[in-house]
């Protein structure tokens, strides 16, 4: 149990299966081969009745794609994205995509069972948003700061000044509505100067919080911090007999770039759905016929590797076999 579970965490995050619904082109997310009916579903958000299923059935939820990725977290990442950015698609839709173009009832809302249909398709926005993931990885969009706009700088300010006026307000009256209570007339000299302390009191921490979170030194600290409590964790793995947690690379940060990134689909021209892809990516098809597992599970040397092959990935074949031979499960 204990190497089983060194080889889970190892590989957890370095592989992102990809269900699709074949009606209603419904989406799911998952980082283990085998969808489990309490987590996926939870993914599926109510748009009328019966678009989410009691459970799933495997007759209808199909591979779409398979993406493995060189490191753990990179993939975490990644799968973090794709689940934000499908929610957004299902949330903050809009309002034309769900109103008729044509007909009698031009510019009405469609009814409740086809805006839960149009509202279900997310298939090629799954496609294109895996492609618009990785391009910003590549770009190393996570760390750049977008340049500043002079225009938008300024609505900003504006926006701030305004909020600042607002709970101006709402600080005066509470402060009149408290004098009231306690049967002391309102000052509105001594107000504005409480107020004033007040917002250099707020400004002073604004500035010492900005220039804690600026300082480099401590940014590095906090990296080392967040190195040795990793080693620590992996050594203590490694101490408990868990050998193969010393494949798992303790680096906690994720690094940019696609180099590795590698998309088996089930069907290829699934890919076209996204208008292009990283030129680093490679794309292959997933081998799979009626007779095996969706995302199957391939023999190569004697080994098990789950979800196809791929050079450099752990072997899994104590997941699969529950530590026995293959030889001996055939039998």
């Amino acid at each position: 149990m204990a190497e089983s579970a060194g080889v889970h965490l190892a590989q957890h995050g370095t592989q992102i299966f990809v269900y699709n619904n074949i009606r209603t082109n419904q989406i799911i997310y998952s980082l283990t081969r085998s969808l489990n009916n309490h987590t996926s579903l939870k993914q599926l958000p109510f748009l009328g009745k019966k678009t989410v299923p009691s459970h799933l059935r495997k007759d209808l939820w199909q591979p779409l794609c398979l993406v493995s990725f060189p490191r753990p977290l990179q993939g975490l990442q990644a799968y973090r994205r794709l689940r934000e950015f499908r929610r957004l698609h299902e949330t903050s839709y809009p309002i034309s995509l769900i109103t008729q173009t044509e007909g009698p009832h031009k510019g009405q809302l469609h009814s409740t069972k086809k805006r839960g249909k149009i509202l279900m398709d997310q298939k090629a926005n799954s496609v294109a948003d895996l492609a618009a993931v990785l391009f910003r990885a590549e770009d190393k969009l996570e760390t750049e700061k977008p340049e500043s706009d002079p225009e938008r700088e300024g609505e900003r300010r504006i926006n701030k000044v305004k909020k600042r006026e607002e709970a101006k307000k709402v600080w005066m009256e509470k402060f009149k509505a408290r004098g009231k209570a306690m049967g002391i007339e309102f000052d509105a000299n001594k107000a504005e100067e409480y107020w004033r302390k007040k917002e250099l009191r707020r400004e002073a921490w604004l500035r010492e919080t900005e220039e804690r979170q600026n300082d480099p030194q401590l940014k590095i600290q906090k990296k080392i911090e967040a190195q040795e409590k990793t080693i620590k964790r992996v050594r203590g793995m490694q101490k408990a007999g868990q050998k193969s947690a010393m494949r798992w690379d303790p680096q906690p940060y994720v690094q940019p770039g696609v180099e590795g990134v590698k998309i088996s689909w089930a069907n290829l021209l699934d890919a076209d759905f996204a208008e292009q892809w990283p030129a680093a990516v490679e794309h292959d098809g997933l081998s799979k016929n009626r007779y095996t597992a969706a995302f199957p599970v391939l023999e190569e040397d004697g080994k098990i590797l789950e979800g196809g092959k791929k050079e450099g990935d752990v072997p899994v074949e104590l997941l699969v076999t529950g530590g026995k031979p293959v030889s001996e499960m055939r039998q």
